[in-house]
């Protein structure tokens, strides 16, 4: 059997714009929105992300159900309504592609920022304080570290790294 170059290479190119479809055209999140966020109560909060413009997209949280479309720039965005403090509860996040994000609390949340000192890793202090540290436990308690990184151009819709942890 003769292998066609031609028919090949096509066909390797059909399956790469198949697989670049599907990966930019699927809702996409940012960093910030994932498993483990903290949502402040009693506010209404917005979530956002990316998609393929026109796409229709859904969420379900907590009891209720939003809707949007994504606009001619790829980006969408709904505003939740107020919710008091409570969880874990679960969001689905429904478009092209299904995302369940996971361990979600409503509470009160705290940006911190300015000072170097608050940057203290706790892992430095385990020594001088080992029962303190031992006994905190409380995973209702979480960070999302945004890592340093400065921009002057524009305000950014994403941090490059980064998770929600206890």
């Amino acid at each position: 059997m003769k292998l066609n170059i031609r028919t090949l290479g096509l066909a390797l190119c059909c399956y790469v714009l198949f697989i670049c479809q599907a990966a930019f055209c699927n809702v996409r999140l940012p960093r910030l929105i994932s498993d483990g966020m903290v949502l402040q109560r009693d506010a209404a909060v917005k979530i956002w992300g990316w998609a393929d413009k026109g796409e229709k997209v859904t969420i379900d949280f907590n009891g209720k159900t939003y809707n949007t479309a994504v606009d001619p720039d790829g980006k969408w965005m709904v505003t939740l309504s107020p919710s008091k403090a409570g969880g874990p509860y679960d969001m689905e996040i429904k478009g092209d592609n299904n995302i369940t994000l996971k361990n979600i609390l409503i509470g009160d949340v705290w940006l911190c920022s300015g000072q170097s000192n608050m940057e203290l890793d706790m892992e430095t202090l385990k020594d001088k304080y080992p029962q303190e540290i031992a006994g905190s436990g409380n995973d209702s308690i979480r960070q999302f570290e945004v890592p340093d990184k400065y921009y002057f151009d524009a305000p950014r819709d994403y941090v490059e790294s980064g998770s929600w942890q206890p």
